[in-house]
């Protein structure tokens, strides 16, 4: 009777420790959201009078962010051939601000943000695609 108790106890508990296991290496493989993007998000961006474009996104999860890759994209294709700008950003360069100089007038840009945790681990990607007016 003890040995079936003991058995019992065994399997029981195998089962349980796996299924939390295997609960948990899910939780770790999940991706986490990008962040959410707030300017510029509209097709006409007007900025007469203006030196610069701001870039900015709600931060979240600050104390687990190392970075966020920022990618600025010419036209809508956001491949290796219409990459016009890169950089990581951190906390303390928040927002990101490009020159105008460095932008065409009527010219679709597309931008890409990735958040990178401390860990390495990083969210899925926010896009959105504006142009340049006025």
């Amino acid at each position: 009777m003890l040995k079936a108790c003991a058995v019992f106890f065994l399997i029981f508990f195998l089962g349980v420790s796996s299924s939390f296991g295997g609960s948990f290496v899910a939780r770790e493989m999940e991706s986490r959201p990008g962040p959410d993007l707030l300017y510029p998000t509209t097709d006409n961006i007007d900025l007469s009078g203006k030196d610069t474009l701001e870039f900015r996104w709600v931060k979240r999860d600050q104390a687990d962010t190392d970075y966020y890759e920022f990618k600025l994209y010419k036209g809508y294709v956001t491949s290796a051939d219409s990459l016009f700008l890169k950089q990581n950003v951190t906390l303390d360069d928040y927002p990101v601000n490009i020159p105008l100089s460095k932008l065409e007038k009527n010219q679709v840009y597309t931008w890409v943000l990735t958040q990178v945790f401390l860990g390495g681990k990083k969210s899925d990607k926010s896009f959105s695609s504006f142009r340049i007016s006025g």
